[in-house]
């Protein structure tokens, strides 16, 4: 594309700059007793979009784009994933499901190294640990996600999981993008950036054409992809040296409308039946 972005995305852009805290409010868990197969679902796969999140977020602190909301939005991060994940391992174990308890044993031992770092203030070698541990920590969640699906074993579970995936790929996209411009260029972080934005991809046309979807839904795929619009052109901008300030803000903006976007289409999936 051009060194700049469209005027009218500019413009768009940079009325959603407005909204930077929005995607605090992702949906908060519900009490255990309360929560159903697909919230659970909903929940470990929003525990993969946190192992991003993070790691965007910290990468994000040093490069020195929106410190503040940064370090706001990674407490909240932290905090939730704290949550979510006493919810899942006590769910695991009303449903007395082995596999998934052993995973969600591995995900907290694992999530206690990764704590450590991403709740430090952000430095070069902290970020070298931050881009093992995101993957690991990613791992297991995802592997959490998988089993609980399988547990489900019906298309609404399916869609649910790929819908959450969306999540943890739009941030998966922007922490491969800051890791770049912090000096994490390897080749891995470029390959990554493209396998996640063909992921993407994708998964949108499999939720356009998925029959489960309502008026609601619909709605929703359809802002998702305007955001994506928006947020795939500031990852791709190539901008010239003045303007690189500006696209970084916008990739940090817009990851997190996107976000918010996918996480009401989640849940919406979540609540069918």
């Amino acid at each position: 594309m051009n060194s700049s972005l469209n005027p009218t995305r500019r413009r768009v852009l940079f009325a959603l700059g407005a909204l930077p805290l929005a995607a605090r409010a992702l949906a908060a868990p519900q009490k255990p007793a309360e929560i159903g197969m697909l919230e659970a679902i909903n929940q470990a796969g929003r525990q993969r979009m946190l192992s991003q999140r993070m790691a965007k977020l910290y990468a994000q602190q040093l490069r020195g784009v929106r410190e503040a909301d940064a370090r706001g939005l990674l407490a909240d991060s932290m905090a939730l994933f704290d949550k979510q994940l006493q919810t899942l391992r006590e769910f695991a174990a009303r449903k007395n499901a082995p596999e998934l308890i052993q995973t969600y044993e591995q995900l907290a031992t694992r999530w206690l190294d990764y704590r450590r770092v991403v709740g430090t203030p952000a430095s070069n070698d902290g970020l070298k640990t931050v881009a093992a541990l995101n993957e690991q920590v990613l791992a297991l969640a995802h592997q959490g996600t998988q089993q609980l699906e399988a547990l489900h074993g019906g298309s609404l579970g399916k869609l649910v999981n790929i819908a959450g995936r969306q999540r943890m790929l739009s941030q998966r996209m922007s922490k491969f993008y800051f890791f770049s411009v912090t000096g994490v260029n390897t080749p891995e972080v470029s390959k990554g950036l493209d396998a996640a934005r063909k992921e993407f991809v994708a998964a949108m046309q499999t939720l356009k054409m998925a029959p489960e979807n309502t008026k609601d839904t619909e709605s929703w795929i359809k802002l998702a992809e305007t955001q994506w619009m928006f947020f795939d052109d500031a990852l791709r901008g190539n901008a010239k040296q003045h303007e690189q300030a500006y696209l970084e803000n916008s990739v940090a903006v817009s990851s997190e409308n996107i976000l918010q976007v996918m996480d009401k289409l989640t849940g919406l999936y979540a609540t069918l039946s």
